[in-house]
């Protein structure tokens, strides 16, 4: 059977779309060889925009390799290759030992309670299937799955600064594009330059001037107001700040935040070159546009604006006044 993407309808994705913004571009498998409750279990979860299936374990294995879902439901009884020898399967895989298995089976009896979770499933539904009841664990399972990915990539960190890698907070920046694309919010994305960081080097030493880089990335974690905004080390001399939910205005303010801690802070012979990229409404790549952004500031740095911003349509923030 080809793979085949459920349509969701649309008023039931409306609201679960509303409850779970978070989540409803989570990648989820549903395997079961009766097509009748591979339909009934993508009408429960419609508000999933990303629901693929498989009616055999064979297939569902497969698409699991093909397509890294998130989350799987599993029907326990199915010819050839059932689901417990699937889930083994997935279990002895390093690429996919970590997505979390819902098991959904009409045996309700303590020995195959017992033997799912033996064999590594996160959780166990039984049929009849209760929609709010799935539901939840479904979310439940996805937020416990999302956030323990999320630390694992947190904790990599660039050893000079204790902030999170280039290669990390860009599968950050990619999740957040996505999530921002689906709900139509807007995000921001600053990239900080160090302006004078090699002639400081130069005149202070090595020493001093990772001092100075981890003192500018110290004052950038203070300027962020919000759990859900992330600071990384972007390259040698640039960090990068990523504002979910955040405008243009927003932007600018923490840019302006930022600018003043470090005249405040009197790091003589650094200064600051600000980009600044938005994704507003679901479309643009924030990341093209800052780094455009980020460009065009250290050009006008090398002119002598030294602490001069990149703005989104070409515009320049003036200095911060002393």
């Amino acid at each position: 059977m080809p793979l085949t993407r459920i349509n969701a309808p649309s008023p039931l994705a409306g609201r679960l779309d509303a409850l779970l913004p978070s989540l409803a571009d989570a990648r989820v498998l549903l395997v079961d060889d009766d097509p009748g409750m591979i339909q009934q279990l993508g009408r429960l979860l419609a508000g999933y925009s990303q629901l693929r299936f498989a009616t055999d374990g064979e297939q569902a294995l497969a698409i699991a390799h093909g397509w890294q879902p998130e989350l799987i439901l599993l029907d326990a009884e199915m010819p050839g290759i059932d689901g417990f020898e699937v889930c083994r399967r997935l279990k002895a895989d390093p690429l996919l030992v970590e997505v979390p298995v819902i098991f959904v089976t009409r045996h309700t009896d303590a020995r195959v309670e017992s033997a799912v979770f033996e064999l590594g499933a996160a959780d166990f539904v039984a049929k009849p299937v209760a929609g709010p009841a799935l539901r939840a664990r479904v979310a439940m399972q996805l937020r416990l799955h999302r956030t323990a990915q999320r630390l694992l990539r947190l904790a990599r960190r660039d050893a000079l600064t204790g902030l999170v890698e280039r290669v990390h907070f860009d599968e950050e920046l990619d999740l957040e594009c996505r999530r921002a694309r689906r709900s139509g919010q807007p995000l921001a994305l600053l990239l900080v330059g160090i302006e004078g960081l090699a002639a400081y080097r130069q005149r202070h030493g090595p020493a001093a001037a990772d001092n100075a880089l981890r003192h500018v990335a110290v004052l950038a974690q203070q300027a962020l107001q919000r759990p859900a905004d992330l600071l990384a080390r972007h390259a040698d001399d640039v960090f990068a700040l990523l504002l979910p939910d955040t405008t243009g205005a927003g932007a600018v303010a923490l840019d302006r935040r930022l600018r003043q801690a470090l005249r405040d802070a009197g790091n003589d012979g650094i200064a600051l070159a600000l980009g600044a990229g938005l994704l507003a409404s679901g479309t643009g790549d924030a990341a093209v546009a800052a780094q455009a952004a980020l460009n065009a500031a250290r050009a006008n740095a090398a002119a002598g604006l030294q602490l001069c911003t990149a703005l989104p349509g070409g515009g320049h923030e003036p200095p911060v006044a002393a």
